[in-house]
C-alpha cells in the first residue's frame, strides 16, 4: 500500500512565476538524476484556490513503504543542489505556511463501474 508525504505551503502572491520556474528545476533534477528519487513511486502537485494571501499548493509524494521515505530524505540531503533548491523555495513561502506530514491510507475503496449497455434498435 502506498504511503505519502504531503507538503503543503502558501506562495506569496507576487512569487507565482518564480514558483513555476522552481518546479521546472525540480522536474529537470528528477529526470536528470533519477537515482536521487529512486524510492519515489509518484509525485503530484495540487494548486488550491488562490486568494489575496497567496496561492496554496500541496505536493504529494508517493512511496511503497515508510522506510523508502526515510532513505529518500537522507539521500536527498547529501546532494549539493538540495541546499540551493531549498533556499530558493523557502524565499517564496508565506512565513509559517509550510507543513509536512506522512499519510498512510487505512482503507481504499475500489469501485467497479458497470459498463454502459448500448441498446440495439431494430430499424424497420
Amino acid at each position: 500500500m502506498t504511503v505519502y508525504v504531503a507538503r503543503t505551503y502558501l506562495i506569496k502572491p507576487d512569487k507565482l512565476k518564480e514558483h513555476n520556474n522552481w518546479g521546472k528545476k525540480l522536474v529537470a533534477l528528477m529526470k536528470n538524476q533519477p537515482n536521487l528519487f529512486k524510492g519515489v513511486k509518484s509525485m503530484q502537485v495540487f494548486s488550491h484556490m488562490q486568494d489575496e494571501s497567496g496561492c496554496k499548493f500541496t505536493a504529494l509524494w508517493g512511496f511503497e513503504k515508510l522506510s523508502d521515505i526515510k532513505e529518500w530524505k537522507r539521500g536527498f540531503k547529501e546532494i549539493p543542489q538540495e541546499k540551493s533548491l531549498r533556499d530558493e523555495i523557502v524565499e517564496l513561502f508565506v512565513d509559517g505556511s509550510y507543513q509536512s506530514s506522512i499519510l498512510k491510507p487505512i482503507k481504499t475503496l475500489k469501485r467497479k463501474t458497470k459498463p454502459k449497455k448500448h441498446s440495439l434498435k431494430k430499424h424497420k
